[in-house]
């Protein structure tokens, strides 16, 4: 066999490997649609359902400096070891006023005596953050929270309808809502000011008002924040978003809570709650 006729043999038998050869998957077309979201008749995204995952929206994430490296921890869920304030550090704070900024910390060191789920007053629902399960209906949505000493629901009107003028002030305000597109809007007004954002002596006043926005997609549910409140902050805070994931838990109905405010009289060092 000459050099030619030889080359196209071998030319030839490498095209057929090579056409014979697995294929590298093709990458994800990142262009590719999303999956579609459920729906209900009305055409609004379907929010039904238990939820879990969406830690409390209220209690931002801090780090703390571990000898040479730092710790990331939820307000909520502080770590073993005694932390002092020098070393902890909230990632996304509330942008209080200046001059409020000695109050916050003197509520911050005696939390475990002024922090009013200590005297088992409800925590609030900025506080506790997105709904641990969702029932809609025709002009209205309710939203049930599930905490170790209360649950708790907010009725929620979808139908057009605006604040109620003659609503008391009260733990949850007054709520309405309505769709921005596939987004389901709450506006929340009329407070009163015996609940905290979070455990660091987060405190607010009854001017607070609280946007929340709540979409989903076909993995979960995102949940937004938004707090203004003129009288202790220099501008809008907006809470670190959070996405709950498909739950199959089902809500347990907890005790009242009963012991805290005999503990708290008891209690003789700063350790946080």
């Amino acid at each position: 066999m000459n050099f030619r006729v030889r080359y196209a043999v071998i030319a030839t038998v490498g095209s057929l490997l090579l056409l014979a050869a697995p294929r590298p998957a093709a990458s994800q077309d990142k262009s590719a649609p999303p999956k579609p979201v459920a729906r209900l008749a009305d055409g609004h995204p379907d929010l039904n359902g238990l939820w879990g995952g969406g830690s409390r929206a209220g209690e931002d994430t801090y780090t703390v400096k571990v000898g040479d490296h730092l710790e990331i921890h939820a307000n909520e869920h502080r770590p073993p070891h005694k932390v002092t304030a020098a070393q902890r550090k909230a990632v996304n704070p509330p942008p209080y006023k200046p001059e409020l900024l000695a109050k916050v910390a003197q509520l911050d060191e005696q939390e475990n005596k002024l922090d009013p789920i200590a005297h088992c007053r409800p925590a609030g629902f900025v506080r506790v953050g997105p709904p641990v399960e969702i029932v809609q209906a025709t002009g209205r949505v309710v939203f049930f929270y599930e905490q170790e000493d209360e649950n708790f629901y907010r009725i929620i009107p979808t139908d057009g309808r605006p604040h109620d003028p003659d609503a008391d002030p009260s733990y949850n305000g007054d709520s309405v809502g309505h769709w921005q597109g596939d987004t389901l809007v709450v506006d929340t007004v009329n407070f009163n000011d015996d609940t905290w954002l979070g455990l660091d002596g987060w405190f607010h006043s009854t001017a607070m008002h609280v946007t929340e926005r709540i979409s989903r997609d076909a993995d979960g549910l995102h949940y937004q924040a938004t707090v203004e409140d003129p009288n202790v902050f220099t501008k809008p805070w907006v809470m670190t978003a959070r996405v709950s994931n498909p739950s199959k838990n089902e809500i347990i109905e907890n005790a009242p809570c009963a012991d805290s405010e005999f503990d708290s009289q008891h209690l003789v060092n700063g350790d946080h709650l």
